[in-house]
């Protein structure tokens, strides 16, 4: 178990939330992801670490079959320009590498914005820190536990 992972257990059970650990091969994408356990692309959470022009960095939430729309993002985070994160940059801030990066529980407290799709489900699945094991969970319960500013 790594350290992010049992971080992400300690916040779950601190906050009484109920969820479901799978156990899978690992996965390295949200197609590969969701094919492992059998659902829809659409009930994955993408977790993306993204940069803005300032070098802040955020941590967007979205649904796992959806596309970033760049252009509307930085208006709404009031920037001229975002880009993904650097693998070593994701590594320092959140505690894993990409490809597995939480809604939460990061190392770095970083600001959370999540798509408004992501609450139409009753349950998403995520990976907490690690590429073999995915959590199922409540949509609510992900805002919960996340904090975040939804978009």
């Amino acid at each position: 178990m790594t350290n992010l992972e049992e971080r992400i257990g300690k916040m779950m059970k601190e906050k009484n939330i109920s969820i479901e650990c799978i156990q899978h091969e690992p996965v390295y994408t949200i197609q590969a992801a969701a094919k492992a356990l059998g659902i829809k692309e659409s009930h994955t959470v993408k977790s993306l670490v993204l940069k803005t022009k300032e070098e802040k960095f955020v941590v967007l939430l979205l649904p796992g079959d959806k596309k970033v729309d760049w252009k509307l993002l930085a208006q709404k985070l009031r920037t001229k320009n975002l880009e993904l994160a650097k693998p070593e940059e994701v590594l320092n801030l959140v505690g894993c590498e990409v490809g597995c990066v939480p809604p939460f529980g990061h190392f770095t407290d970083l600001p959370i914005y999540m798509d408004k799709d992501l609450l139409k489900k009753d349950v998403l699945y995520f990976n907490p820190g690690v590429h073999n094991k995915s959590i199922k969970v409540k949509a609510w319960d992900l805002r919960k536990l996340s904090n975040p500013k939804i978009i």
